[in-house]
């Protein structure tokens, strides 16, 4: 009897454990897990420093000029040559004139108030002169490899402000109006506001009073009067028909003076070719109609879609180079250019050349 009254305390005693076990570990409520912190978007270019602006000015000119102590501001940033990189525009003082007007500098000396383009033009010790540093990459101004450089004389105003291409037709409402390819440098120069823009592949100055449209060499838009009142904002427009931009002699004797990366590219006919006895130093030439083909091979294949390219022909307008270089844009590279005035103009201004 007292075995089975043990045996039932121990059943009992049991039960109640289990019971409370049960209540006890019951399943552990479901959390689910934190949202992901969103990453953040930064897309508008930082704000110059003055050592990373005195970097930049050392890079390209050594210890031929310096900035300017005596201009306030005496640098702006902007987009100005529309490439989708951020430039720098500083004033300069020159140290060394004899470096400053070396015959094959790293820059391009321009005088945007001057009617023709005397060349080469000189610089004088006591001038002020305003740089622009043309950007490259993401990096912009910043990147080692922004050597690109307008040096511009007479232009340098008082309270300069950078003015995006939207900006400046709202505030021109009406007037006769350029092309710029990105943003502009307001001032006033000589007691006279004006504009400092980029086109055609140089800088101008632009008056709204004074200003009278020019028959300009573009590719595929000619020149006309633009009014404001009738037109999109300039990038809207500029948007409707893909661009060739263009690139001039000089200009691509100096990048190649610099050791900048450009891949050049002659797609000249096959007469044109065969009657050469050179092309220009470093090409590599292709037939027009073989471009689209021969992107599946080297060297085209392995350049990167960054990569500076510009094309060139003996044609009269430049048609076999425009034509080549729509091809490479649709091909997704993003800096390509076409030699203005081809391989006439290159052997006028007496480029590299080398045996083909």
């Amino acid at each position: 009897m007292i075995r089975y009254l043990f045996f039932i305390l121990i059943v009992f005693l049991y039960g109640c454990s289990t019971a409370k076990r049960a209540e006890v570990e019951k399943p552990p409520t479901y959390q689910p897990p934190a949202p992901a912190t969103a990453a953040v978007k930064v897309d508008t270019p930082r704000d110059a420093k003055l050592p990373e602006v005195q970097d930049a000015v050392k890079r390209v000119f050594k210890d031929a000029a310096v900035m300017h102590p005596d201009q306030n501001p005496n640098f702006v940033t902007g987009d100005f040559n529309g490439d989708a990189s951020q430039d720098l525009a500083v004033i300069l003082k020159p140290e060394n004139v004899t470096e400053m007007n070396q015959e094959y500098p790293p820059w391009l000396v321009r005088d945007p108030l001057a009617n023709g383009t005397a060349s080469p033009l000189q610089i004088r010790r006591d001038e002020v002169l305003l740089a622009v540093i043309h950007g490259y990459g993401a990096n912009g101004w910043r990147d080692p490899e922004a050597t690109q450089t307008f040096v511009l004389k007479n232009v340098v105003g008082n309270d300069l402000k950078v003015r995006t291409s939207k900006e400046f037709v709202t505030a021109n409402t009406g007037r006769k109006l350029p092309r710029p390819q990105g943003d502009l440098i307001a001032e006033n120069l000589n007691g006279t506001p004006g504009y400092l823009y980029y086109a055609v592949s140089t800088y101008s100055w632009y008056d709204p009073k004074t200003f009278r449209p020019q028959t300009e060499s573009g590719i595929f838009h000619k020149p006309r009067t633009m009014r404001a009142h009738a037109e999109k904002p300039l990038r809207a427009h500029a948007q409707q028909t893909p661009q060739i931009a263009t690139i001039t002699a000089e200009e691509l004797k100096a990048k190649l003076n610099n050791n900048e990366a450009v891949t050049i590219i002659d797609v000249r006919g096959s007469e044109g070719y065969a009657a050469s006895q050179t092309t220009i130093k470093g090409a590599f030439h292709f037939k027009v109609r073989r471009i689209k083909s021969r992107l599946k091979y080297a060297p085209l294949k392995d350049l990167p879609k960054d990569r500076e390219i510009v094309t060139y022909c003996a044609c009269p307008a430049d048609e076999s180079s425009i034509s080549a270089a729509q091809t490479l844009q649709e091909a997704g590279f993003t800096r390509v250019r076409v030699l203005k005035g081809g391989w006439t103009e290159w052997l006028k201004a007496k480029g590299p050349v080398q045996p083909k």
